[in-house]
């Protein structure tokens, strides 16, 4: 590589080693799922309970039991969907990630990740709903993640998946200071802080003293 070409790439890096240096807090709305879960449930309760008390309630004599089993099973189906209604309320609001110049910090993480234990991301587009899939750099771990459970219903739990090599976050609505976030929106977000974290990894990687200068001008705020 000649002058030219390190002096162009050294400053490519450098534009892009900057990045963002906001804070942000990246929440969830889950309302209208809690909602529609809600009401789903109580039509299959109502359901549910005027086919079980329907026998007494015309007199049958004989074979109960056509009304009781699939009265039975649209009451336990009800009762399932109002708790996933509770459980979708209880996420409505939380705190989906916390992003930052140099580290992510999910919900169930008890410490925050560097942005350097990332390669790339995918944001899967789904119905109601959408997933962020990060993709964990060789050698690398996320820390401190709290293992998944069927509480996590109730919370954007991030999970580990394929053997830890990537790491899976399904959530509904993303949130940034009261405003919803499309998904071009949430991606070039995410981009921002990834690139800038992989050109500082390149400049300490092909240009170690540019790098340890800017990490001095950056904590000293200059």
């Amino acid at each position: 590589m000649d002058d030219a070409s390190r002096e162009a790439l050294l400053s490519d890096l450098q534009a892009h080693a900057d990045g963002p240096q906001q804070r942000y807090e990246i929440h969830e709305r889950a309302s209208g799922q809690a909602l529609f879960s809600a009401l789903g449930a109580a039509v299959l309760l109502f359901v549910g309970g005027w086919l079980v008390s329907l026998p007494s309630l015309i007199h049958m004599r004989a074979a109960h039991w056509l009304c009781w089993v699939p009265g039975a099973l649209l009451l336990a189906a009800g009762l399932l969907l109002l708790a996933c209604a509770e459980a979708l309320s209880r996420r409505n609001g939380r705190c989906v990630m916390v992003l930052s110049a140099d580290s992510v910090q999910f919900a169930n993480a008890r410490e925050a990740t560097p942005w350097e234990c990332f390669d790339a991301f995918e944001i899967e587009q789904h119905q109601l709903s959408m997933a962020l899939v990060f993709s964990v750099m060789a050698g690398q771990r996320v820390p401190g993640l709290t293992p998944p459970c069927f509480k996590s219903l109730a919370a954007p739990d991030a999970r580990p998946v394929a053997a830890g090599m990537r790491l899976r976050l399904w959530l509904f609505n993303p949130m940034l200071d009261g405003r919803r976030l499309g998904i071009d929106e949430l991606a070039g977000l995410l981009d921002e802080y990834l690139q800038a974290a992989q050109a500082r990894r390149t400049l300490g990687t092909l240009f170690p003293a540019v790098q340890r200068f800017s990490a001095v001008r950056h904590s000293t705020g200059q």
